[in-house]
């Protein structure tokens, strides 16, 4: 397929194209435990349809209802207040791949092979990660097309499929009926024309699906056509909806507009062009959650709206006394770091007539493995055998939930050749491996070395390790995250060489 230098953005011609090619295509009220029966499921007929907006890379100081003060994003704070805000969620990763393998599955990414990012065949085998997504295990996906619902997925992937790997298999093999993706997946996708042209010339060599070339700039507006087009061609019947975005990942690039509107207020001119990016997705988010309600289908609609991990933390963009463009406000770590400024986002949660308005949740210790829980809950269904999360329903209804089982988290595999990238700067390095329990944060390295103990509570921005102060602490934290990582699955190299797949062979599971 030949690259044009530049296209026009493609509108009805492009959601044409992806919906009609062949596819195989809060906190008032008493605190809640873990361990409460949940509430009573909605009955069938009023089962909410669900869309899940993920945003890959923003910090969780970024919205402006989160703290920042450069940049206003008006429509994703009044989804906020009107709905419910916790700021205590935490992603299953600091990294994508693995973050969202741990939201579609409701496991902790490392027992089901992500450890880092889906990347080449020959890193993924360096470092111990799965070329891709068991398509045999329950997602959420599957979950809601169970129980009636039809589902898409639109927007990045990255959970197979896409650089040198060419028989992944679709997002269709999960639980989609429809699927359109970008350069990190296989199917019908669209290649980013004037950004990362190299990950968009592999994609286009691998064939497995049609696809067209497009500005970055145009993207989240062509994702959110699309929503609005399944939408309206089933919403006489529950959808569930993955709308997963890429415009706040680098490299940014903001139309003229939005560029013209924030220049000056960044640190940098990345900052700006961070900042420009930022404020489009709003406003374009905006004009989806308007035609949405419009169409009457935001009525009985759970919108959930998180990021797959932290801001950016790569070395160029700390050039000349700058810092890397997003934020992660007064906490540690960023991007590809343990410390909370690498995991921990905002879950914004808003459910007209049944999420309680107005309810800012800083109680409820959340994580990426809860959704498929929580959803599975809300419809009724049982939580998939595997899962390891818990129903957040309480939390929605504005009662925090005071207790849960411990959360964990592996970033790496130990014995593995190489590891998965760490933070530019040195105090944003953080540990391979981590576990929560209550207001304790605990960190090791491999074999459980090195640990680092923080209380959350009294010190959200990790800066003094208690370790040596509370050795009962520390020692039965290490015990339990020991215990953990001696379950996961060894490293086991992978010498074979890499088969080239041609560009005609069916997608599995197709």
């Amino acid at each position: 397929m030949s690259v044009p230098r530049k296209r026009p953005f493609l509108r009805g011609a492009a959601v044409a194209l992806a919906l009609a090619a062949p596819l195989a295509v809060v906190a008032t009220t008493a605190p809640a435990t873990a361990k409460e029966a949940p509430a009573r499921p909605v009955p069938a007929a009023q089962r909410p349809n669900v869309l899940f907006v993920l945003v890959d890379d923003m910090g969780y100081g970024d919205l402006s209802i989160m703290g920042n003060r450069k940049v206003a994003t008006p429509n994703l704070d009044k989804l906020a207040r009107d709905g419910v805000l916790l700021t205590q969620f935490h992603d299953a990763s600091p990294i994508c791949s693995s973050s969202r393998a741990g939201f579609m599955t409701g496991r902790f990414p490392a027992t089901v092979g992500f450890v880092g990012i889906t990347a080449t065949r020959a890193k993924n085998a360096e470092q111990g990660q799965a070329d891709w997504l068991d398509p045999k295990l329950p997602t959420l996906a599957k979950l809601l097309k169970g129980a009636g619902y039809t589902t898409a997925h639109i927007g990045k992937w990255h959970l197979g499929g896409g650089r040198d790997i060419g028989n992944a298999p679709w997002p269709t093999a999960y639980g989609f009926d429809k699927s359109f993706t970008t350069f990190e997946g296989l199917g019908p996708r669209v290649l980013v024309s004037d950004e990362e042209r190299d990950l968009a010339q592999a994609s286009d060599k691998l064939g497995q699906g049609p696809r067209f070339w497009e500005n970055k700039t145009n993207l989240t507006r062509l994702y959110a056509d699309m929503a609005v087009d399944f939408v309206a061609q089933h919403g006489d019947k529950p959808w569930f909806v993955n709308l997963w975005l890429n415009d706040v990942h680098d490299p940014w690039a903001p139309d003229d507009e939005s560029l013209s509107e924030v220049m000056g207020k960044g640190t940098s001119s990345d900052d700006d062009r961070f900042l420009a990016s930022l404020v489009k997705m709003d406003r374009t988010l905006g004009r989806l959650f308007q035609r949405l309600d419009q169409m009457g289908q935001l009525d009985n609609t759970l919108v959930i709206v998180t990021s797959d991990n932290g801001p950016s933390s790569l070395q160029k963009y700390y050039k000349d006394g700058n810092t890397a463009p997003g934020s992660a406000e007064n906490l540690r770590g960023r991007k590809f770091s343990l410390y909370e400024g690498g995991i921990r986002q905002p879950l914004i949660l808003y459910w007209r007539g049944h999420a309680k308005a107005g309810t800012r949740d800083e109680t409820t210790v959340a994580g990426g493995v809860d959704l498929l829980p929580t959803l599975a809950s809300i419809i009724g269904a049982p939580a998939p055998e595997g899962s390891v999360g818990i129903d957040l329903s309480p939390a929605l209804a504005g009662t925090p939930i005071t207790t849960r089982p411990p959360l964990f988290w592996a970033y790496g595999k130990e014995g593995a050749k190489t590891q998965p990238n760490v933070p530019f700067q040195e105090r944003d390095v953080s540990p391979r491996f981590a576990i929560r329990d209550g207001d304790w944060k605990l960190l090791a390295e491999f074999g459980g070395a090195k640990p680092q103990l923080y209380n959350l509570a009294s010190d959200p921005a990790e800066a003094k390790d208690l370790a040596a102060g509370q050795p009962a602490v520390r020692d039965r934290l290490l015990a339990r995250l020991k215990s953990w990582m001696s379950s996961l699955p060894r490293y086991v190299p992978r010498d074979e060489p890499a088969k080239p797949v041609p560009a005609a062979s069916p997608a599995p599971d197709q």
